[in-house]
């Protein structure tokens, strides 16, 4: 094969990513092409540093900006409420930051140019940002008011618990709470990430629905639904 023949990066990143428009106007959001939000969490394993990698140079080619978020909220505080002494919680959060760090510059490394299409940060970052204030406080009201929201919510918390109980086990008060705040925190990126962001519009791109996702981007006639600049994309990649 000649210099010529051989695929580029980004067709290499085609090749390895397989792309699914989810929601009634996230293909048209998509061909957008003006941002992709990829969020990256200590709990979940599927992005690994060469998917990361495969979906990142992916996205570089399809879209102007590139934002990588992880979760590093509640972590020590979870630990701490699944039976962990603080220090030992204060560790084990500390240890599994430092994992997903790692894995997020290691696919950085390997895509080249393309990393400087891209922003990765925590989440952190955004907790005293106006704009993500102002999404999550319209986010929490509607869950005070729209109840198919609230249970999915409380459905995708429960689930996470049932995860880390033993069978037969209720999750205390604590356990409950801390989960919900972690959820609450992510919501305004399924929401309005373009507002968060401060981008013309997003696709949220993970790689399966969540509950979350298929319930806001159900089109539904009341309740609380994503911005008309927001998309989701399932966004799977190849090993």
């Amino acid at each position: 094969m000649s210099q010529s023949e051989l695929p580029s990066l980004a067709d290499l990143a085609d090749l390895a990513v397989n792309v699914e428009p989810y929601g009634v106007r996230s293909e048209v959001i998509l061909k957008q092409g003006d941002h992709a939000l990829f969020g990256v969490s200590t709990g979940n394993s599927y992005f690994s540093r060469q998917r990361l990698a495969n979906a990142i140079s992916w996205a570089a080619e399809h879209f102007e900006v590139v934002d990588v978020i992880y979760a590093d909220l509640y972590l020590d505080a979870m630990s701490e409420a699944f039976g962990y002494q603080v220090a030992d919680a204060r560790r084990s959060a500390t240890k599994h930051l430092r994992g997903v760090r790692r894995r997020i510059q290691g696919a950085l490394e390997d895509v080249g140019k393309a990393a400087d299409q891209v922003r990765a940060r925590p989440l952190s970052d955004f907790l005293e940002e106006p704009a993500y204030q102002e999404v999550r406080t319209r986010a929490l009201a509607a869950l005070r008011t729209d109840t198919e929201l609230r249970t999915v919510r409380d459905e995708m918390a429960y689930q996470f618990l049932a995860k880390k109980l033993d069978p037969g086990t209720f999750p205390t008060t604590k356990q409950v709470q801390v989960v919900l705040s972690y959820v609450d925190a992510e919501l305004p990126f399924f929401v309005d990430s373009p507002r968060v962001l401060g981008v013309a519009s997003s696709v949220h791109c993970y790689h399966t629905v969540l509950a979350l996702g298929r319930l806001l981007f159900s089109d539904r006639a009341a309740g609380l639904g994503p911005a008309d600049n927001q998309g989701y994309a399932i966004v799977t990649c190849q090993d």
